[in-house]
């Protein structure tokens, strides 16, 4: 399928030369109003394989037409700009808590085309009568599977205030279990296209292992920032190993951000702008804060321990690599995180290798390099010991 006449700007602009298969897959369903389920691999464009699709639904100037909802607030914005940039001549709003109510409220009065929001804040405008979903003819659930899966209910209520005849349309990475009872739900018959086999956009995507102790892992993350031309996201279990980690940066004097969800919306806004921007290298973070993220040139996704999922493994390394470009994932730990790992991703084919860093490059090597006598207890079973920041 050819890129679509009024997007072929957007897509020189952004340098890409093709759609990708979900792109090309759902458009005309979508366009066609046919309610379904898309799974795809992260970084395979799915914003944009709903995005045209739905402008194309739109006409100006007819008031609220489409709904987005979004698990965080930080994607609402991230959504809310790539549609801008798709479709100038519309008006696209995103309402996320956190932001002024009677700003979002005002822009609501100037009857925009599509609202692009978390779903707490939206509810709260239709509760208000603020949000008049009235013509609303389409729905898109992006990230469902975290979404659906802990929020159904509000959904469903949500959902039930529109046309029954509205269009659903559910996108996501992963498979989540409540998937398969989608059409008893919501009460209509719910397609499915998965193009989660489809790694051609992953291609450029490599996976290390690094072994380190403990104690030396705050000064092997050190040596891996300051290699040139690199941009590193590094993924902590909770928001606590995130600060406590923080707290060692800061007493080796490295510069870094932190995006955490109990952060004020304003300091996660600086620590996004600033790895975006240049301003910093290194953004530390947690699975929650970054799940979506689209973080241009991102290089490097390190992962402080084994993550707990194969789905958030799958999420965390689809930061990085993102629509074929290079990209690395290197995960921190002891020869037994590695088995752990390798028994984690075998069902998706993902090959871990082992590295070293050598003279400021990362270098796969055939055999684990393990001193004798080392243990092997799981790092990730054990809290961490990290030295704490002295008190000021």
């Amino acid at each position: 399928m050819k890129i679509p006449t009024d997007f072929a700007a957007f897509f020189k602009q952004a340098h890409f030369s093709e759609l990708t298969p979900i792109q090309a897959q759902v458009y005309q369903p979508f366009l066609d109003q046919q309610s379904f389920l898309a799974l795809a691999p992260t970084g395979s464009g799915k914003t944009l394989a709903f995005g045209m699709p739905l402008i194309q639904q739109v006409e100006a100037g007819q008031g609220i037409q489409k709904l987005i909802l979004e698990p965080s607030q930080e994607l609402a914005i991230q959504t809310r700009d790539v549609l801008r940039q798709l479709a100038p001549q519309l008006s696209i709003y995103a309402v996320i808590g956190g932001a002024n109510l009677k700003r979002q409220i005002a822009q609501l009065k100037t009857k925009p085309e599509i609202v692009v929001g978390t779903l707490g804040r939206v509810s709260d405008l239709v509760q208000q009568r603020k949000l008049k979903l009235n013509r609303v003819t389409g729905v898109v659930i992006d990230e469902a599977d975290e979404l659906l899966s802990e929020k159904m209910d509000p959904i469903r209520a949500l959902i039930s205030r529109l046309d029954r005849k509205v269009q659903l349309n559910f996108f996501s990475a992963t498979s989540a279990a409540i998937f398969s009872q989608l059409s008893q739900y919501f009460g209509r018959e719910i397609g499915q296209f998965d193009l989660r086999g489809d790694q051609e956009f992953r291609a450029g995507l490599k996976h290390y292992f690094l072994a380190v102790p403990n104690k030396k892992k705050v000064e092997l993350l050190q040596r891996l920032a300051h290699r040139k031309q690199k941009r590193t996201l590094v993924f902590c279990q909770s928001s606590k190993q995130l600060h406590q980690l923080a707290a060692d940066l800061r007493y080796r004097k490295l510069y870094y951000m932190v995006l955490d969800t109990s952060d004020p919306k304003r300091r996660r806004e600086e620590a996004l702008r600033s790895l975006r921007q240049h301003q910093t290298s290194l953004l530390l973070t947690t699975d929650v804060a970054a799940r979506g993220m689209d973080i241009p040139d991102l290089t490097t996704v390190i992962n402080w321990e084994n993550p707990q999922t194969a789905t958030a493994y799958t999420h965390r390394s689809g930061r990085t690599g993102r629509m074929g470009r290079a990209g690395e994932v290197i995960t921190l730990g002891n020869q037994h995180d590695y088995r752990q790992l390798q028994t984690l991703l075998r069902p998706q084919a993902i090959t871990v290798k082992w590295a070293q860093l050598q003279a400021g490059k990362l270098q796969a090597v055939a055999k684990f390099p393990q001193k004798k006598g080392a243990p092997v207890k799981s790092q990730s079973s054990t809290k961490n010991k990290s030295r704490r920041s002295p008190k000021k």
